[in-house]
């Protein structure tokens, strides 16, 4: 999938400022590429404790007119966010658990891309809530865009960690692709586990990455070494981006499907947003 591609960007919300952040840059694609963007609501089930209240606030949630409110909110939401954009996006309310809403509609409409926004928390509940956009990273095989509070919308900047495996390679084209659609800078990381490997490195990325980028957008690469994950993260700290584009394998551990530990690690904590590339493990090959 290429950046031109990008005919239809789903964007789960729950109303607040802080996916408010997400839908500003889902406008990003709208306005550039003229991408349709779908505003979705997860309309979760309400599970009672209480035998009284439990029916009253079930029948709520399923009454018309609430989803009539439910509808206005969704359209002030988008006239708050993105006011040039309007009519061109559309609103759609499921009745699942976001996670749930999420994969099913992003099937069901074919969506090229998911813009998330996660909450401006540290510490552990920050862990908790990008515990929605991991899940949906681990299901589903379509890039995902996690946003932060407050991220601004705008890519001068990407970073993106290679290990010099087939599927950083694809996240390699992807991060130049956006990189030549938003006339950006590349900034190419690679993070090594131990610092004498370094001259190594440098021979890879002159045989690895230059063939793959070189004739379409500007760029550099820097050598680390460290925890992968942490090091990712500090990098784009330290460099000033504005995105951050790695690429996430499906496994298979027991009968679940996993993803890497430094794709997870980075998509839960960094404070820059990040596009996960997602690819199935069948569809990796050497």
């Amino acid at each position: 999938m290429s950046t031109a591609d990008l005919q239809r960007v789903l964007v789960p919300t729950d109303l607040s400022d802080f996916a408010g952040t997400a839908l500003r840059w889902a406008g990003m694609f709208q306005r550039r590429i003229g991408a349709r963007l779908t505003l979705l609501y997860a309309n979760e089930p309400y599970i009672p404790f209480d035998v009284i209240e439990g029916p009253a606030a079930y029948l709520l949630q399923r009454d018309p007119e609430f989803r009539v409110r439910l509808t206005v909110e969704l359209r002030d939401h988008v006239e708050r966010f993105l006011p040039d954009v309007g009519d061109a996006a559309e609103t759609m309310i499921v009745d699942a658990a976001p996670a749930a809403a999420i994969l099913e509609t992003a099937e069901s409409l074919d969506a090229d891309l998911i813009v998330m926004g996660t909450h401006g928390r540290t510490g552990w509940r920050r862990a908790l809530l990008g515990s929605v956009a991991a899940n949906v990273v681990h299901h589903t095989d379509r890039p995902v865009l996690c946003v932060p509070a407050d991220a601004p919308a705008a890519i001068g900047r990407i970073l993106c960690p290679v290990n010099f495996t087939p599927i950083a390679r694809i996240a390699l084209d992807e991060a130049a692709r956006l990189a030549e659609t938003f006339d950006a800078e590349l900034l190419i990381a690679h993070v090594t586990d131990a610092i004498d490997h370094a001259s190594d490195v440098e021979g890879e990325f002159a045989a690895w990455v230059e063939p793959h980028v070189l004739s379409r957008c500007r760029y550099s690469h820097i050598t680390s070494s460290g925890n992968a994950a942490e090091e990712t993260i500090r990098m784009a700290h330290d460099a000033n981006a504005d995105l951050i584009v790695l690429g996430a394998r499906h496994k298979r551990f027991a009968d679940a499907t996993v993803i890497g530990t430094t794709t997870e690690r980075v998509i839960r904590f960094a404070r820059k947003p990040v596009w996960a590339v997602v690819a199935p493990q069948s569809n990796i090959h050497p």
